[in-house]
C-alpha cells in the first residue's frame, strides 16, 4: 500500500465516522427529540465537525498523537484543513457561522456534560445543512489529489 492511499484511507476512516455522527443527529432532529436533547444533539454535531475537519488533516500525514493534541479546538481544525486544500465556499458563510457557535461549547466539553450553557446556538436545521456541506467539501478534498502534508 502507498502512503498516499494509506492517507487516504485514513482520511475516509474520519470522515465514516463524522457522518456517522451526523446521522445520529439527523435521527434525533427526525424524532422531533432535539429541544429535549439540545445538548447531545449540539455534541453531535459539533463532533461531527471535528471529524470531518480531522479527515482533512489526518489524510496530510498528521500523526494521530498531532490529532489527539490538536483536540476540541474547531477554529485550529477548520485552519489546518484550511492549510490542507479545504474550502467552504460557495455557503462557506454557514459552516464557519454554525462552527464559531459551537467553537466555545465544544472546546469546553459543556455539550457532554451537565454543565450551564451560556453560548447561544445555532437553529438546528442550519447546524443540520452547515454539517452537511462540511462533510460534503471534506469528500471533496479527500477525493482530489494529494496534497504536501503539514508535518
Amino acid at each position: 500500500m502507498t502512503p498516499s492511499s494509506w492517507l487516504t484511507r485514513r482520511g475516509r476512516r474520519h470522515l465514516d465516522r463524522a457522518r456517522a455522527y451526523g446521522r445520529a443527529a439527523s435521527a434525533l432532529a427526525s424524532a422531533g427529540i432535539v429541544e429535549d436533547a439540545r445538548p447531545p444533539f449540539f455534541m453531535l454535531i459539533a463532533h461531527a465537525m471535528e471529524l470531518g475537519l480531522k479527515a482533512v488533516i489526518a489524510g496530510g500525514a498528521v500523526d494521530d498523537d498531532r490529532l489527539i493534541i490538536i483536540g476540541h479546538d474547531l477554529p485550529l481544525c477548520l485552519r489546518l484543513a484550511g492549510d490542507r486544500g479545504l474550502d467552504l465556499e460557495p455557503a462557506g458563510g454557514q459552516i464557519e457561522a454554525v462552527l464559531d457557535a459551537l467553537a466555545m461549547p465544544h472546546l469546553a466539553q459543556t455539550l457532554r456534560y451537565p454543565a450551564h450553557l451560556s453560548w447561544p446556538l445555532p437553529e438546528p436545521q442550519s447546524a443540520l445543512d452547515a454539517l452537511d456541506g462540511l462533510l460534503a467539501r471534506v469528500a471533496d478534498v479527500l477525493d482530489g489529489p494529494h496534497r504536501p502534508t503539514l508535518n
